[in-house]
């Protein structure tokens, strides 16, 4: 059994909207109504273990065989993309606690879905 590169291209984009969704609906609570700053902030961090758990669990479901391969991808793929949005944004990747509390809750989401897929 090979990798299901498209299955993984599928889950990454998928948990990338589902993250963009929630961080979009958080801007406009934050905009509109009185949420602290902190509350959404960790809200964000929420919105990226939700979009990597529901990539995951769809990836895993999917994958006949190898499912920790196709969501660590998923994984890798996901961290590149929001390391390549944030080297564009902030014209560089700044190497402090929030990019490894990111990695460490990236891997621990997928780690989940993969159990819950499986």
């Amino acid at each position: 059994m090979s990798v299901n590169i498209k299955g993984v291209i599928k889950g990454s984009i998928f948990s990338i909207l589902v993250t963009m969704l929630i961080i979009f609906i958080l801007s406009l609570l934050s905009y509109f109504t009185g949420i602290s700053e902190t509350v959404v902030s960790a809200c964000v961090y929420a919105s990226v273990a939700a979009g990597v758990l529901l990539g995951t669990i769809a990836v895993s479901r999917a994958a006949a065989g190898k499912a920790f391969i196709h969501v660590m991808l998923v994984c890798l793929i996901y961290l590149a993309v929001l390391v390549g949005i944030s080297a564009l944004i902030n014209k560089g990747i700044a190497f402090n606690s929030h990019f490894f509390a990111v990695v460490c809750g990236t891997f621990a989401a997928g780690f989940l879905g993969l159990i819950i897929g499986k």
